[in-house]
C-alpha cells in the first residue's frame, strides 16, 4: 500500500491523495484528481520520481487535444492528438541505487526547462527535487504508527489504514504548525498550517474541530 501525494511545495498543503498499490491506474487517479483541484486552466511546474506511468498520465490531464489533419472529404471522423501544453513544466528525479544506498541522483527536464528554473528560483531550489514530498512522508510515518514495519501497529486490514491515512493527511493540512510557514507580524511569530496559506482557514484547527466540520469529516 503506498500513499500516492501531490503536495503544493510553496505552501506545503497535500493537494490530493490516493492510498494504494503503485500502479498505471492509481497514478492516472491521482494526476486528474489533483489536476480537478486546480484552479481552472492553471498549468503548474510539476515534479515527480522516475516512475514510468507519471508521464503518460500529466499528458492524458493536461494535454490539449488537436484533430488529426484530414487528407479526404470522406471517411471516419478525425481522431484527436494529445499535446504538451505551453505553459506546463515537468521534471523528473531518478535515485540510481547501488548495495541499498542511494549511488547518485540524476534530473531530467521533460518539458519547459525556462519555466522550471524560474519555478526552482521561486522556491530557493538549486535544482529539481521532490523534497517537500519525501518530508511529508517523513512526517506520515512518524504521526501514523500503523505505517511502521516490523512493529505490532504495522496495518493488517487495508480499510483501517486507508482511514488511518486519510486522517493523518487531513490533520496534517489544517491541524499542524510548519516551521517553514511562520512568519513574524507585529515582532510576533505567527504560526501556520498549510490551510491557512491556501487560504482555506484562518487558524490552526484543533483535531475535535475538524473531526466534527461538516464537510471534512465523517459527514463529508
Amino acid at each position: 500500500m503506498w500513499d500516492h501525494t501531490a503536495v503544493a511545495a510553496d505552501r506545503k498543503l497535500v493537494v490530493s491523495f490516493v492510498v494504494g498499490k503503485r500502479t498505471q491506474e492509481q497514478t492516472h487517479d491521482l494526476v486528474h484528481d489533483a489536476k480537478r483541484r486546480l484552479r481552472l486552466g492553471h498549468l503548474p511546474a510539476i515534479f515527480t520520481d522516475a516512475y514510468t506511468s507519471y508521464e503518460a498520465a500529466i499528458l492524458e490531464a493536461f494535454g490539449r487535444r488537436y484533430p488529426t489533419p484530414r487528407h479526404c472529404a470522406t471517411g471516419r471522423t478525425a481522431r484527436f492528438q494529445l499535446r504538451w501544453p505551453q505553459g506546463l513544466a515537468y521534471g523528473q528525479v531518478k535515485k540510481i541505487y547501488a548495495r541499498g544506498h542511494v549511488e547518485r541522483v540524476d534530473v531530467r527536464v521533460v518539458r519547459g526547462k525556462a519555466r522550471l528554473q524560474h519555478v526552482l528560483y521561486l522556491l530557493g531550489y538549486k535544482q529539481i527535487n521532490t523534497s517537500v514530498v519525501e518530508r511529508h512522508n517523513g512526517t506520515s510515518r512518524l504521526r501514523n504508527r500503523r505505517k511502521v514495519r516490523k512493529a505490532l501497529t504495522f496495518s493488517k486490514a487495508q480499510r483501517y489504514h486507508r482511514w488511518m491515512s486519510w486522517l493523518s493527511v487531513g490533520l496534517y493540512n489544517f491541524c499542524r504548525a510548519h516551521r517553514s510557514l511562520q512568519v513574524k507580524e507585529d515582532m510576533q511569530i505567527q504560526h501556520r498550517s498549510p490551510a491557512m496559506v491556501a487560504r482555506l482557514t484562518d487558524h490552526i484547527w484543533s483535531a475535535r474541530e475538524w473531526l466534527l466540520c461538516p464537510v471534512l469529516g465523517g459527514q463529508g
